[in-house]
């Protein structure tokens, strides 16, 4: 037997870990309230959105990257668009998508097959995130910090009045809004996608 007190032991063995443990939770919950002040105020710099590979999107150039005063620029939409089970794929990066029968080039595709309804990417990634469906549509930047913060490979069961943004994989930026009850034969969404 060693010298060292019986406490000694359980300082060393459990409350050491469990400060520890407890210290990281604070940082880490002080570190998402304050990404919450600087979204809510509009400061602070929003995080590049994962690209379907995990991998950060590529940093656009400041040139063409909108000012606060200024809105991004508008690749389509927003335009009414429906998915059956015979086109449920979309390619997003089009000038204008149209619903298609195989995956070449898609971007989001609709489980018409499944158990739930759902939207996602035809390949894995990260990039499908909901947003609340109160208050004026998101913006781009509302989106890419959504899909920064939350994303996921799929939206979940879809219903009426849903609201999804959605990451392409050439680092577009598109929202989707479910405007008509998602049935087994049609899912209705007014898209917008940005450059």
């Amino acid at each position: 037997m060693s010298d060292q007190p019986r406490w000694a032991w359980w300082v060393v063995g459990i409350v050491v870990p469990v400060a520890g443990i407890l210290v990281s939770i604070q940082l880490a919950t002080n570190s998402d309230s304050d990404g919450d002040k600087a979204q809510s105020t509009g400061t602070g710099t929003s995080a590049p959105a994962a690209s379907p590979g995990g991998k950060p999107a590529p940093a656009s150039d400041s040139t063409n990257s909108p000012t606060a005063n200024q809105s991004a620029k508008v690749l389509f939409g927003p335009k009414k668009l429906t998915l059956n089970p015979d086109a449920y794929y979309i390619d997003l990066d089009s000038p204008s998508p149209i619903p298609q029968p195989g995956n070449k080039g898609a971007d989001a595709t609709v489980g018409f097959n499944l158990p739930d309804l759902t939207l996602g990417p035809p390949r894995s990634g990260n990039v499908v995130a909901i947003v609340s469906p109160e208050g004026p549509d998101p913006t781009r930047d509302d989106c890419n910090q959504a899909i920064a913060k939350r994303g996921s490979y799929t939206s979940g069961e879809l219903a009426q009045g849903m609201r999804v943004c959605l990451q392409t994989d050439e680092g577009r930026t598109a929202y989707l809004r479910i405007t008509s009850v998602p049935t087994r034969t049609a899912l209705t969404f007014n898209a917008t996608v940005w450059e």
